[in-house]
């Protein structure tokens, strides 16, 4: 089984590789260095996992969620089906 220390730097890891590659824009705000802004809207894509953001200097609270195919958003962490879906992924 996977621990959640593993988990985190495994999408810590993917985040870095996903800023430096750069992502296509979407409709919902992607990932890049740190969520600077959220999306209140539903992801398009299957989640499989998700990273919790506080804020600091310029990061605003957010849940960057990881999609099956490798993407990561920024969503604002208290709308409603952020919350359920987080509690989902626990």
């Amino acid at each position: 089984m996977t621990t959640c220390g593993t988990v985190t730097k495994s999408l810590l890891l993917l985040a870095v590789v996903v800023a430096l590659t750069g992502q296509g824009s979407a409709a919902v705000e992607k990932f890049s260095d740190c969520c600077t802004k959220v999306s209140r809207e539903k992801i398009p894509e299957t989640i499989v996992g998700f990273i919790v953001q506080k804020r600091n200097n310029r990061c605003v609270n957010a849940i960057i969620f990881q999609t099956e195919s490798g993407g990561l958003y920024c969503s604002k962490h208290d709308e409603r089906w952020v919350m359920r879906k987080v509690r989902q992924l626990r």
